[in-house]
């Protein structure tokens, strides 16, 4: 096996045909920090040598080079702790994100429709025909048609940020250990 971790990560990158790049992205980190690990200048936080090995489907043990048993723990206090944090926060944070989203994609809506609502009101009788209130409304239809692109992307990052930490205040919770003599046993087995 390689000497370093870096090379195993640009080892299992390369065989299973995938870009600096594309690693990155699914991490959310930038191209840099891969390259950085891959070479040896950084060293990963234990999050990400996790989340290598969920993406590239090894355990983690991999990438230090041995095979490892691990246990699941469970953290009382960073229960507890994560509970009231989290509550305040976390759930505040997304009624507020949810509300402002809600309220943006609904102004979107309206200015998708405003043209086609201008057009029935005169036909049903409910108002004149105003080219000044036709004009507006397209206006508005017009950024409208800008601005979605935008909104959607908006929405998904904040989407993405939600679900990461929401990822890592439960890694807190649960957190993993390797037993003494377990990997001499592990070996003992395998030989």
């Amino acid at each position: 096996m390689e000497d370093s971790i870096g090379q195993r990560i640009k080892t299992k990158r390369l065989e299973l045909k995938l870009t600096q790049n594309q690693v990155a992205e699914k991490l959310f980190v930038t191209q840099q920090t891969v390259a950085r690990w891959e070479s040896g200048k950084h060293m990963l936080p234990v999050k990400a040598v996790q989340d290598l090995s969920e993406l590239f489907d090894v355990p983690t043990a991999y990438f230090f080079g041995e095979d490892q048993v691990i246990m699941r723990r469970f953290n009382f206090f960073a229960f507890v702790g994560s509970l009231f944090v989290n509550f305040i926060f976390f759930w505040l944070i997304a009624i507020v994100l949810l509300t402002v989203l809600l309220t943006l994609w609904g102004m979107l809506g309206a200015g998708l429709v405003a043209p086609f609502v201008i057009i029935w009101q005169f036909i049903v009788g409910i108002h004149r025909f105003n080219v000044s209130r036709l004009l507006i409304s397209c206006g508005m239809l017009g950024i409208t048609i800008v601005v979605i692109p935008i909104v959607w992307k908006i929405t998904c990052y904040m989407g993405r940020i939600l679900r990461a930490y929401y990822r890592y205040n439960m890694n807190s919770i649960v957190y993993e250990v390797v037993p003494r003599g377990a990997n001499d046993d592990y070996r003992k087995e395998n030989q």
